[in-house]
């Protein structure tokens, strides 16, 4: 797999991450089944093997860390290691002063058995007590050679930029973006490439909908059905409050599905085609229960530039419908 170069770093990383919140060893979270430790280790094995060397993790996936950094012993220098702060506590996590940060990067790197972090992201701009504090004590680890660099999961271009103007050199921005969730596309995508950050987009597959495993969306497990393309009754567990976009979204996957057969791939494939060949995304970052997963995921095709435009016009309605909101599970948009 050819690798890329992060803007603004030496880091030269494969286009496809894996995300590690199912590394869970052995206890199942409301997104992931049970997972353990040596199922884990397999799948980094063969990550390598496909020429994958970009994992993410965060200290709120409970074990995650743990697990990564067990399954990387003997072989860190040959990876380039993403985690976050905040979320420790979930969604009521309190933000973090210079101090709070500086605890969290030790708790990461003594779970993950490493000296230092490539990049360490803030998980969401509610963690941060203070904006200048923040960047100082950023820039203070980075000085100090406990991580190399930093960056932002979840920032819309209000928070972006005002992390910009205070200073910071972000290099990476996490956000929600697939052919199902384009909000991205409204101001963030721009804002990242004018300060020169490089966007990994994460839920590629939209928990499922664009791997074609779903004949409807009713087949959709509970702990998927949270964000905002579903309705609040969705399920109990949803926070959002909305309608969601169940209509618009049954209609852009028939679309799909009738596209992906025309041109003769699977559904999966160019639905993660599509997103790297999108201007301004540099990573995507996916998810696998299996080893057989990431192969698959791994073999990224070329799309022809008709079937782009094909699939782009087929999920304009569910862009339409949700608009300009980047956090799919919150009440209120926290991303801005």
């Amino acid at each position: 797999m050819e690798h890329i170069t992060l803007k603004g770093t030496d880091l030269k990383v494969s286009p496809i991450c894996l995300g590690t919140w199912q590394f869970n060893d052995g206890k199942s979270n409301v997104q992931w089944p049970v997972q353990s430790l040596e199922e884990s280790r397999a799948i980094v094995d063969k990550c390598f093997e496909q020429g994958i060397n970009f994992f993410d993790t965060a200290e709120g996936y409970a074990g995650s860390e743990e697990v990564l950094g067990k399954a990387l012993q003997g072989r860190r220098q040959n990876a380039v290691v993403a985690s976050k702060f905040g979320f420790r506590e979930g969604p009521s996590t309190p933000p973090y002063s210079a101090e709070e940060i500086d605890a969290a990067i030790t708790n990461s790197l003594t779970k993950l058995e490493t000296s230092y972090m490539d990049i360490i992201q803030i998980h969401f701009p509610s963690f941060m007590k203070d904006v200048k504090e923040t960047v100082t004590e950023l820039n203070r680890q980075v000085a100090l050679g406990r991580i190399r660099y930093y960056g932002l999961s979840n920032f819309g271009p209000t928070r972006l930029n005002e992390f910009v103007d205070a200073g910071a050199k972000p290099v990476v921005n996490q956000i929600g973006y697939n052919l199902l969730w384009r909000s991205a596309e409204c101001a963030l995508l721009e804002q990242c490439r004018k300060h020169n950050v490089s966007m990994m987009a994460y839920s590629p597959l939209q928990q499922g909908l664009l791997t074609g495993k779903y004949a409807n969306l009713s087949e959709v497990p509970e702990g998927r059905r949270r964000g905002r393309l579903f309705s609040q009754a969705s399920t109990p567990l949803a926070r959002h409050g909305t309608d969601g976009a169940e209509d618009e979204v049954n209609e852009a996957l028939k679309s799909i599905r009738e596209i992906c057969t025309k041109a003769g791939v699977k559904m999966s494939k160019a639905s993660l085609a599509w997103i790297l060949q999108q201007p301004g995304i540099d990573v995507v970052i996916v998810g696998a229960s299996t080893p057989e997963q990431m192969v698959e995921n791994s073999d990224i095709i070329k799309l022809n530039n008709d079937v782009v435009q094909q699939l782009t016009k087929a999920t304009e309605g569910v862009k339409d419908k949700i608009g300009e909101i980047l956090d799919q599970w919150a009440p209120v948009d926290r991303s801005n």
